[in-house]
């Protein structure tokens, strides 16, 4: 919300400069966003939380300003209590809980004087004329919304009689054309402010084209009411306007405010627009009760701050705040909620305002008293390990929804899987199953990059997934995942080498990189991906020894990914089965001293032995000295016979201690080659 410094020194007389200002108003909840110059005036770009709906206004914010300075606050005119022969009728009091209305006559409707041009343009709106520029300057200035009729309109409505307005729930089909020249079908959830014809205005939301303000308007009657903040954010939904008005309204206005809005907007009229009014007002109230009370205990100021303040400085602060404390049992105080502190409604709202009055950085820091009960979970430093991760692999991270269509999930759902969790009232039926798996969510992100012209997409997403328990109506589990995709570059291009597009090693090397690093002790064996929507020749899953599943990887079957065009390859992990396995701890190694032997074993394997599946029997085999192994090189050719290929695997041996000799380095080798033919049946290329 945009704010005048100028107009907040008129409610409240400080000589703080605008730095200062955007640090106390920030400092008490109400951040300031950025400080503009609008002509000799100084504008505040203000944050308003979405609980101070009594800061919509410059009264609002002036009154946290008279409270942080200790300044007193402009004395605005109150209504007079005559009465006018308005005929008013309120159908429904939790409706519509006060409705006034008063009469100016003899305006003029013409162009507003530079001074309201100038203030409405500093607040971000334009200027219409002099009455309709009345009634912005009432909203801007109170917080409260107000509504202008041509009352001379309203009267021809109802035949040259006084007018009878009624506020009540609008009759199904019945229709009113609204300012912006829209025609309106309403419902019966709609309140209208009605005549014996039908709906002048949408209450609180927009008004109607028959009676708007005209240049030949000669007759002002002015609406100033309190309205239902759910009917009115309901209607505004329904119909689709975003009114300045509706906005304050859904959000709670001062029902006590509806007075001073009538004077103030009368005395406008009288001064922009030569208008006269004899002040008296037709006021319904009856939704009045008396103000709400609550009680302040010291002891929950420390239970929720970790410090008390001195009982002086607490009733400093709730004086202040308008909220009127007196002395209770116990030391307690009992305290009176405004009625524009329509936030305010336990104990813990008035522990929030004696801290903001006297300030967070005032509340001192401890050091704990006693160490956490519980260590930290596992799977939450997994979840930031994987995103370091990924990040690190030139990923982006995404949030999507936890809600998706019915069975959307299903090409990413084992055979047999129990079905999704149905939410009971969905907002669409697209949001209508809790998500069994991410991939639906992180496809969709990925086509609406390729659509945005993003040729090389790498997205991930971490996040919760929902399964439910058979046969039970227990809460679902709610097991932690990882999901990415990969499409485009395999690599970042570069003029120095040629461009090359991923592949599936790259997401299974990504994959399983990723569970070497955040279970360094996992030993994974490969089963088939279980899920239709990869291609079953290129994709794989992973199982822990103890058959606990891992995750998938693979590349998109091609009916899914016929919308995008291009190899999509994805993959989802477990955080949940990775968080299982005992973390080990990594061993000091110190730098070696000596140089490293290789030796080169070529290799004829049979078609369907698995690289990991020969690693794993050269592993059994006790070694001189520290052993790893690389595949070098792989060839097939008709020369080897079908089904076969030649693997070429480099043994490295790392000595730490003394040189290896021919002997024990020949011996290991013969050990190796023995033990692949006994096992595997592979055999040394000849």
């Amino acid at each position: 919300m945009r704010v005048s410094l100028d107009w907040l020194r008129e409610l409240c007389p400080f000589d703080a400069d605008s730095s200062r200002v955007a640090a106390i108003l920030t400092g008490r909840g109400l951040t300031v966003d950025a400080l503009e110059q609008s002509g000799s005036d100084t504008v505040l770009d203000l944050d308003i939380p979405a609980n101070r709906p009594d800061c919509l206004g410059h009264l609002g914010v002036a009154r946290e300003l008279s409270a942080a300075l200790g300044l007193p606050l402009l004395d605005l005119p109150t209504v007079p209590s005559e009465s006018t022969a308005l005929s008013i009728t309120i159908a429904d009091p939790v409706l519509c809980p006060r409705y006034s209305a008063s009469m100016v006559s003899e305006v003029c409707v013409a162009p507003s004087p530079d001074w309201v041009v100038r203030r409405l343009e500093a607040c971000g709106q334009r200027s219409v004329n002099n009455v309709v520029d009345a009634s912005n300057l009432v909203l801007l200035e109170l917080g409260h919304p107000i509504h202008f009729f041509d009352a001379d309109a309203v009267r021809r409505r109802a035949g040259g009689d006084p007018a009878k307005i009624t506020i009540r729930l609008a009759r199904e089909g019945e229709r009113l054309r609204t300012l912006d020249g829209i025609d309106r079908i309403l419902d019966r959830e709609t309140l209208v402010i009605a005549d014996d014809l039908g709906p002048l205005a949408i209450a609180g939301v927009i008004g109607g084209a028959d009676t708007e303000i005209v240049e030949s308007t000669v007759n002002v009657l002015i609406e100033a009411a309190c309205f239902c903040r759910r009917t009115v954010r309901d209607a505004s939904r329904r119909l689709g306007i975003d009114s300045d008005a509706a906005y304050r309204f859904a959000r709670g206005v001062d029902p006590e405010g509806a007075p001073r809005a009538q004077v103030r907007a009368a005395m406008l009229l009288t001064e922009l627009a030569d208008g006269r009014t004899t002040g008296a007002v037709t006021d319904l109230y009856p939704g009045r009760s008396g103000p709400a009370r609550l009680t302040l205990h010291p002891g929950e100021i420390r239970r929720l701050l970790g410090f008390a303040p001195e009982t002086e400085a607490i009733r400093q602060a709730l004086e202040a705040l308008h909220l009127a404390p007196q002395a209770a049992a116990d030391g307690a105080l009992l305290v009176r909620i405004p009625s524009w502190r329509v936030d305010l409604e336990r104990e813990a709202d008035l522990v929030e305002e004696v801290a903001r009055h006297v300030g967070y950085d005032r509340v001192p820091s401890h050091p704990p008293t006693s160490a956490p009960t519980e260590p930290p979970q596992r799977i939450s430093a997994m979840e930031e390990s994987v995103r370091d991760l990924l990040s690190a692999a030139g990923f982006h991270e995404t949030v999507g929804y936890a809600m998706l269509a019915a069975a959307e999930d299903g090409d990413w759902i084992a055979t047999g899987a129990p079905q999704g969790v149905a939410i009971a009232n969905p907002i669409a039926e697209t949001l209508a199953v809790l998500r069994r798996s991410m991939m639906p969510g992180l496809l969709k992100a990925a086509l609406s990059n390729r659509r945005r012209g993003i040729d090389d997409v790498r997205l991930f997403e971490v996040g919760r997934c929902f399964v439910a328990l058979p046969g039970s109506s227990a809460a679902p589990l709610e097991p932690t995942r990882a999901a990415f995709v990969w499409i485009g570059a395999g690599a970042p291009r570069h003029w120095s080498r040629p461009a090359r597009d991923v592949d599936i090693y790259d997401i299974l090397g990504l994959v399983e990189r990723a569970v070497a690093a955040l279970a360094p002790a996992a030993e994974l064996r490969r089963v088939d991906c279980g899920v239709p929507g990869l291609r079953p020749k290129e994709s794989t899953g992973w199982q822990l020894a103890n058959g606990s599943f891992v995750g998938r990887a693979g590349r998109l079957h091609p009916r899914a990914e016929g919308e995008l065009g291009i190899p999509v390859y994805v993959a989802e992990l477990e955080l949940d089965s990775l968080a299982s396995v005992e973390p080990g701890w990594p061993r000091h190694q110190p730098l070696p001293r000596l140089a490293p032997v290789t030796r080169d074993l070529s290799l004829v394997v049979e078609g369907g032995l698995t690289f990991s599946a020969i690693l794993a029997a050269l592993g059994r085999i006790d070694a001189p000295a520290p052993a790893r192994f690389e595949a070098i090189d792989r060839y097939e050719g008709p020369e080897l016979g079908p089904g076969r290929s030649s693997l070429t695997i480099r043994v490295i041996l790392q000595p730490f201690e003394r040189t290896l000799t021919d002997a024990e380095i020949e011996g290991y080798r013969l050990r190796l080659v023995e033990t692949l033919a006994a096992r595997l049946g592979i055999g040394l290329r000849g």
